[in-house]
């Protein structure tokens, strides 16, 4: 390898501190290389990627090494400093549909074979969030998916794979194929109609017909936590401990509310005890969740946190739970921006979405961070929502403007007001799978309309591109014909740029990310389980045209969807 990755790769290692014992290569029967599909920096923030390589390692019979995508360079592992075809199990993890093409570099440069069928012994897994909700634009790529939560199944493939190692590829994946939450796409025929949904779908045995999401049904039976500790990552000076997960306010736009459902929470002790191991390590805590305002302990977690001197910040809040001890709590943490989201410019809107909170949340939230020092504040908003007018546009602009005069006023002159704007993307698995996105014209023009008039205000404005969010719709909503378009732009040199001039069989990144599905269209993803019937979503659906809200779900209360009951 070249000597300048040599280098970066030791440097990296040199100033991490690992948690766990990191075994020599080839010294167990199973070594897997876990790769997260982008920058060092962004896979160490990843929870969910340090959750795997925990588990992995926890085991006498296996390791797991980590390797990223290092630009210019074939990616080697940290550990090890070893290519990746020398593993028995390469496994990415996949959040971001973005990062699909960065699966593929890493594979070429590494020297795997891109496509399944020309690998003989080398196995590629994918798991996360992207991989879970619609794994077909990944299909001829990833020998086995893992639908759904990891921790638990991770160990079923372990095993699987050890007890079969030595045996023919196709029979190790069919033995994987049996496990619940595992997809192995070889073993399903699809094939599509002119308007994009399913025509034709065989299964091959012993694949199950659909493929069920595993999810953890106690949490504190894994500690879901920070394994390796680095300064090179934005998460640097933090200890991440996970406090709860799913969630149950049924926003309507929210693929993971629905995924990772049901709402699960960590106990107080155990959450304190591992605050109190961080501490030794003269960290902060970053108290990870769906929305961790929601944790039904938060003020006493928060009071806590505080009466040991242990600084802590926190992934996510909710307007409408935020109270004194959190803030206080965030304050003496040294906390000087609030984060919050009100989603959707009007009332009306938010009510379509099932937001469940209201301007007088978001500005009590404003006065509640202002009494304790907090100046700064960060709105995050979706544009392109179904049934979003110019009016709800316009209610949002005449908000942002009022939220700034009252910090004035209230002798706040020198906080930051700062709104981030995100165009609007349909997600498989939610009411709103159904639907295209806006067109990126119609998005474009309202991102100029919130700048003309927010920034002379003093309002800082930050948007996500809408010709960018378009290509994320297109893998998120894509099928199998999609993964060779993703394959073209691969061979192109793999920049985002060159999805505008692919096409497949006559389709483009504007078919996939703006066409609209019939309520009893067989969808690309439907042979995946998460636990929710179509009849759900399209009931929500109809709930949402209709400006209908859906109550809220918990641990103690399971009247909604009912997939606790299941």
């Amino acid at each position: 390898m070249h000597w300048k990755m040599r280098q970066k790769i030791e440097r990296l290692r040199e100033e991490e501190t690992t948690l766990l014992p990191v075994k020599s290569f080839g010294s167990v029967p199973v070594n897997v290389a876990l790769v997260f599909p982008n920058a060092y920096e962004l896979g160490m923030s990843n929870l969910g990627f340090q959750a795997i390589y925990r588990q992995i390692n926890s085991r006498p019979d296996s390791l797991c090494h980590r390797a990223f995508l290092f630009r210019g360079f074939p990616a080697h592992t940290i550990e090890a400093i070893q290519p990746l075809g020398n593993y028995d199990i390469v496994g990415f993890s996949v959040s971001f549909e973005l990062d699909y093409v960065n699966l593929l570099k890493i594979l070429q440069d590494a020297n795997i074979p891109l496509f399944t069928r020309d690998r003989e012994d080398l196995l590629v897994m994918a798991g996360g969030p992207a991989a879970t909700f619609n794994p077909e634009p990944l299909f001829p790529f990833v020998d086995f998916f893992v639908i759904g939560e990891g921790e638990e199944v991770i160990h079923e493939i372990i095993d699987t794979y050890r007890d079969n190692k030595g045996s023919p590829k196709e029979t190790i994946l069919e033995k994987l194929a049996q496990i619940e939450g595992v997809y192995v796409p070889r073993f399903y025929d699809i094939e599509y109609n002119e308007r994009g949904g399913v025509d034709k779908f065989e299964v091959k045995p012993p694949a199950p017909p659909k493929v069920r999401r595993r999810w953890v049904k106690n949490l504190d039976a894994f500690n879901t936590e920070t394994a390796v500790l680095t300064p090179n990552t934005e998460f640097k000076d933090m200890f991440l401990v996970e406090v709860s997960r799913g969630c149950g306010r049924n926003c309507r736009f929210c693929m993971a509310g629905y995924c990772y459902r049901v709402p699960r929470v960590r106990a107080l002790e155990k959450i304190i005890e591992r605050a109190e191991f961080a501490a030794k390590y003269g960290k902060r805590v970053g108290l990870v969740g769906a929305a961790v305002s929601d944790y039904p302990k938060i003020d006493e977690l928060s009071e806590e946190l505080a009466k040991r001197d242990i600084k802590f910040s926190v992934s996510s809040l909710r307007a409408d739970t935020l109270r004194e001890p959190l803030l206080r709590g965030l304050s003496l943490s040294g906390h000087k921006t609030l984060t919050i989201a009100p989603e959707a410019g009007s009332q009306r809107l938010r009510d379509v979405i099932n937001k469940g909170i209201t301007e007088d949340h978001v500005l009590d939230s404003i006065d509640l961070a202002q009494k304790f020092g907090i100046k700064n504040f960060k709105l995050y908003y979706i544009i392109g929502l179904p049934t979003e007018t110019s009016g709800d546009i316009e209610e949002m602009i005449d908000f942002l403007t009022r939220v700034k005069e009252k910090m004035v006023a209230g002798g706040n002159k020198t906080g930051l007001l700062t709104v981030s704007i995100n165009p609007f993307i349909p997600k498989p698995f939610t009411p709103f799978q159904w639907l295209g996105m806006e067109s990126v014209l119609s998005l474009e023009e309202k991102i100029k309309k919130l700048q003309s008039n927010l920034k002379p205000k003093g309002i800082k404005v930050l948007y996500e591109s809408p010709r960018v969010s378009q290509i994320q719709a297109a893998l998120a909503r894509g099928d199998r014909t999609t993964a060779m378009m993703l394959y073209k732009v691969h061979l192109e040199g793999g920049d985002l740029s060159r999805f505008k001039r692919v096409e497949m069989e006559g389709k483009n990144v504007e078919y996939y990310a703006h066409r609209e599905f019939d309520l009893d269209d067989m969808l690309p993803w439907d042979h995946i389980d998460i636990g929710l019937g179509r009849e759900y979503f399209v009931e929500e659906y109809k709930r949402a045209l209709k400006g209908q809200v859906t109550r809220r779900c918990t641990e103690e209360i399971c009247n909604v969807c009912k997939i606790c009951r299941k």
